[in-house]
This record gives C-alpha cells, structure tokens and sequence, in this order.
C-alpha cells in the first residue's frame, strides 16, 4: 500500500513559513486545534514547529515579556530531524517514522522536491484498518506448529466448512516453534463461529485471545 494513496493533500493543510512570527504560528495552530504544523517555503518542506516547544521556550526564558517574545520569527523552532517520503514509498515506512521518530506526521515531497503533504497517525490506522478488514467478520486466533504444511491444513478446514476468509496475518507467538494466525472470518452468526471453532480445535489446533 502505497504513501500517495493516503496523503492530506496541502491544498487542505494549514501551513507555516519560516518567516511567521510566534504570535501568527500560535494563533493558526489554535484557530485549528493543532499541536503542530509543517513550515513550507516556496513548495520546498522545511520543517514543522511545535506548540509545546513554544511555550516550553517561553517558560523558560524568564521573561514576562509575552508580547516581545511573540514577534519572534519562528525559525529557531522548526524541527527537521527527518526527511519526507517518496510518494511511492510504502505506507510502512510512514508508520514506522512516525513510531521510531516521534513525531506528529511525515511530509511527503515528489522527485523535484515539491511539497504534497503529509502523512498523519490518522491516515495510516485508515489503512492498517483497509489491510486488515478491521469490523468485517470475526477474528479468529489460531496457534500453529511453525513446520511445513500446517498453514495448508487449516485453510483446509475452512475450505471443507465453505467458510471465507477475509484476511490472515501470521506472528511470531514469542513461544519457540509456534505461530500465531489471526484471521478474519466470514460467518453469519455466533452460534456458527463458536461451531468452526469447535471444528478448528478438533483438527489438532489450539484457539486463543491476543
């Protein structure tokens, strides 16, 4: 799954420019409800600024001065400690900037280096959600043996009870030689899923909870 397929456009983005003062960067993040916002100049991404950094610089100015310290560019507080995404890259990627880095979203730039937008926690749940089929059937989580064939044999027991699958993931269960399959089941009720994990179980195979 691709970043250009899940990018806030910046046509639909509140944006900063390095010259902004504190007193205009603070007011478009309130006027927004934002925590923070991207700093763009002349279709090139710079950075973002933070609220918090803001105020945690004010507070520890030891001034009273609210209305000098306002005037103030906001150039010193633009954070650039990671560079965009490639539209093409992978919606992983952006999920795992976002985790390992800490930060509030990741910009995405074309091949010139062009401004898109931004990638937002938002946008890559709706994703992961879109993957994994999240309130479509029911989730089902099967242990497994890791050795060959096992796979096979439990695709085989929702094949001879003409169940469909909507989505599989298969995880390490952190337990040596054993897999944990979640899988997301199509099944018309309760009774029918408690009835193919019955069936699941009698071929050999344990059930269990996340």
């Amino acid at each position: 799954m691709l970043i250009k397929n899940h990018i806030l456009e910046k046509n639909k983005l509140t944006l900063l420019s390095k010259n902004d003062t504190i007193e205009t960067a603070i007011a478009k993040m309130e006027e927004g409800n934002f925590l923070s916002l991207p700093v763009v100049e002349k279709d090139k991404y710079i950075g973002y600024v933070m609220k918090e950094a803001i105020f945690e610089k004010f507070y520890n100015s030891n001034t009273c001065d609210k209305e000098s310290f306002s005037k103030n560019t906001i150039e010193e507080f633009i954070e650039t400690k990671y560079n965009p995404l490639d539209p093409d890259d992978s919606i992983d990627d952006a999920s795992f900037a976002i985790k390992k880095l800490n930060v509030p979203f990741v910009p995405v730039v074309d091949k010139d280096g062009e401004f898109l937008g931004i990638v937002t926690h938002k946008a890559i749940f709706t994703a992961f959600d879109d993957i994994f089929n999240l309130g479509k059937g029911r989730e089902m989580i099967i242990y497994i043996f890791n050795i060959p064939g096992q796979l096979s044999r439990l695709m085989n027991v929702f094949r001879k009870e003409g169940v469909n699958v909507e989505n599989m993931v298969v995880l390490d269960a952190k337990v040596m030689g054993i897999l944990k399959v979640i899988c997301r089941v199509e099944v018309e009720s309760k009774e029918s899923f408690n009835e193919l994990v019955e069936k699941v179980e009698k071929e050999g195979f344990k059930t269990g909870n996340l």
